[in-house]
């Protein structure tokens, strides 16, 4: 039997998928949301894995497969940027998505420091399928997902 949870007051109940018995709030899916969380999870240490390596690497004995795109505002700042870039995407800990650091860790703002000013860029992680035109059925499935790290300039989103 699905179990629901009031957005409201917080009741767990498996009678009722419209309305909490209790205060008559919304209800969600606590099912479907705790499966979400934990392929969540899965997808966050693969893009960890990915990002760290900028390459395609190895997870769980897994290979992750995807590649990097940096846009021509990062590129037009010059190599060392470019490089300073890649480096602070790697090393990224302050996740901006819906499930932060406990989950698909997708993208991130960090600031760089580059001749005397601060600009901050973005990096996202985008899964596609095999043939790179949509998402993957199964995003957590290395054999059908291909990962695509996008730098740009906050202009450039």
């Amino acid at each position: 039997m699905a179990r629901h949870q009031c957005i409201t007051c917080e009741t767990v109940n498996t009678a009722s998928a419209e309305t909490c018995p209790c205060c008559g709030g919304p209800v969600f899916d606590l099912d479907r949301y705790e499966a979400t969380r934990s392929e969540a999870k899965i997808i966050g240490a693969q893009n960890d894995a990915f990002r760290k390596a900028l390459a395609p690497a190895e997870w769980q004995g897994q290979q992750i497969r995807g590649r990097v795109v940096v846009t021509r505002g990062i590129r037009d700042m010059g190599p060392e940027f470019v490089q300073a870039a890649l480096e602070i995407t790697r090393n990224d800990e302050n996740f901006m998505d819906d499930h932060s650091r406990y989950g698909a860790r997708s993208f991130g703002m960090p600031d760089i420091a580059h001749d005397g000013d601060t600009f901050r860029i973005y990096w996202k992680i985008d899964l596609y399928d095999n043939e790179e035109l949509m998402g993957p059925e199964v995003e957590s499935d290395p054999s059908q997902t291909i990962r695509v790290l996008t730098l740009c300039l906050p202009e450039e989103y």
